[in-house]
């Protein structure tokens, strides 16, 4: 199953799902901080990346089918 990691934080949400063999096509979190780690800690490249919920819209999820 693909996901899309909303409120991401440092990614322990991720973390069990992708140990579960589920496929992360992107992450969502406002703190810089908390996207570096993130950024750092999983490979993240080619994934949507949003910063600020409030500004993803219907057509970035339809992105991802």
């Amino acid at each position: 199953m693909k996901f899309l990691d909303l409120f991401a934080g440092i990614g322990g949400f991720r973390l069990g799902l992708t140990r579960q063999g589920h496929e992360c096509v992107g992450f969502c979190e406002i703190d810089k901080f908390a996207r570096k780690s993130y950024k750092a800690m999983y490979e993240t490249e080619g994934e949507i990346e949003f910063h600020d919920i409030r500004q993803v819209t219907d057509q970035n999820f339809r992105q991802l089918r």
